[in-house]
């Protein structure tokens, strides 16, 4: 029957990371479906908050994380309550032993803009640019390793690896000065940084096992240990005074212990992005075409430049429709501390003191309220023609300004446009086993493994 096949691909997200299924046009039966769901059975917060949803509707109420929690999937909602309250200490609480007890992700409202201002000039425009070469210059060694692999006949990639390498280099580069390549083990780092993420967000579940937790706690101590060193291997180098302050120099000013929580934070944006965009590219050949023929007008042979990156539309719609599909935040929340009602909501929805509101990222990218057709690769959604995208309903880094959106977009634009430009590719795997772990980050359970073939010169 109709409503057992919808059930059937609900239970089944994630093995198609390019075929978001939307919980909002299920049949009103599937409800009796799902009746017995819990976290684990779902596959994860997120799978089990969209089957809530497509049960009861924009607005569920749960006891998961803890008591009082209402996801809405709701933008006029959205757009009355961000404003109200501050973020849950209890919601990112499992991040604590990731980045610290006292981190960003829990900064009241008067403090987060204390904290944006403070670090914002190290993330500006005018410092990106001065920086933009040397970060440039961590794809281009990557280009030409791949290069190589190509020559030998070793041409099939561990995109997201290959992604999350580059990733930490080149946020390295742009946040501390310095460049991780030297006797760096990335695929070690990678594996760890893994079993740390997954172990953190099951923990708060009770899904950790006697044997996973003891990984786990192997690999944070692993984790913390490699981002002291790189942090205290730049604070040791014998460098010239930079022309303006970078971000670690103004972290030492304030006092700061997180750099490692920043360098983290940019590490899976960019790593993540980057493989999920060039998959979709994979199976979406005419897109590809599009791409490279923008990307030879331009460019030719030659790099690219920082101001090429805002001169290539097409890059940019492509990399928003792939952000779209895989937003690398997945939450937000507020807490609300009296009792109120959303003003928007039918019959005026009443939330009690001290209700968690989550706004699940993913569940408004695949809406078709707000993305007609949302399981189509559509990169024309972000075109000067047709670019009315609701307020509140696109939000790959998270609502409100976003300080690190700037450096990500920058990054994961130079490193597409450079392995477009250089090469062609297909996926070597099956498509099946592109699966998709959502977990507080969307992470490429398989990896995704694409088969390189040459195209043409690039001036390195």
């Amino acid at each position: 029957s109709n409503h057992d096949r919808i059930h059937d691909v609900a239970i089944s997200r994630g093995t198609l990371p390019l075929q978001p299924i939307s919980c909002f046009h299920f049949v009103s039966n599937f409800a009796n479906c799902v009746a017995d769901i819990d976290v684990a059975s779902a596959g994860g917060f997120i799978p089990f908050l969209r089957m809530l949803h497509a049960k009861q509707g924009t607005i569920v109420t749960s006891n998961l994380p803890y008591e009082n929690t209402i996801s809405v999937v709701d933008s006029e909602i959205m757009k009355s309550t961000l404003h109200i309250g501050d973020r849950p200490i209890g919601l990112f609480k499992f991040l604590e032993p990731l980045i610290g007890e006292d981190n960003y992700q829990i900064y009241n409202a008067e403090r987060d803009s204390k904290f944006k201002k403070v670090i914002r000039p190290a993330l500006s425009h005018e410092v990106l640019r001065a920086k933009y070469e040397d970060m440039r210059s961590v794809g281009v060694d990557l280009i030409k390793r791949w290069e190589e692999r190509l020559n030998s006949q070793d041409n099939v990639i561990r995109l997201q690896e290959q992604g999350l390498e580059y990733s930490l280099r080149v946020t390295s580069k742009a946040l501390i000065g310095s460049d991780t390549s030297r006797n760096f083990d990335f695929k070690k780092f990678k594996q760890h940084y893994d079993v740390t993420l997954s172990g953190l967000f099951d923990k708060q579940f009770g899904l950790l096992d006697a044997e996973r937790e003891k990984d786990f706690q192997q690999s944070l101590d692993y984790f913390h240990t490699t981002l002291d060193k790189i942090i205290k291997d730049r604070k040791n180098m014998n460098v010239e005074p930079a022309p303006v302050k970078d971000f670690l120099d103004i972290l030492l000013t304030e006092n700061d212990p997180d750099t490692g929580g920043y360098l983290t934070a940019g590490y899976h944006t960019t790593g993540v992005a980057i493989p999920f965009t060039i998959f979709a590219l994979t199976q979406n050949p005419r897109v590809k075409v599009k791409l490279q023929e923008e990307i030879d007008e331009l460019l030719q042979d030659r790099l690219p430049t920082f101001e090429d990156l805002s001169k290539m539309d097409y890059l940019t719609q492509v990399i928003k429709e792939s952000l779209r599909v895989h937003p690398p935040g997945t939450f937000c929340a507020r807490l609300i501390k009296t009792d109120s009602t959303f003003p928007k909501a039918e019959e005026n929805f009443k939330v009690q003191a001290d209700s968690t509101v989550i706004y699940c990222i993913p569940l408004y990218h695949e809406n078709p309220s707000y993305f007609p057709n949302p399981q189509k690769f559509d990169p024309s959604r972000f075109s000067r023609e047709n670019i009315n995208i609701k307020p509140n309903t696109y939000c790959p880094f998270g609502f409100g300004a976003r300080i690190s959106e700037r450096l990500a977009m920058i990054d994961i634009k130079m490193m597409v446009c450079m392995i477009v430009q250089k090469f062609d590719f297909e996926l070597a795997m099956k498509l099946e086993d592109v699966q998709m772990e959502e977990r507080f980050v969307v992470m490429a359970k398989n990896d995704i493994l694409i088969k390189l073939k040459p195209r043409r010169g690039i001036n390195t």
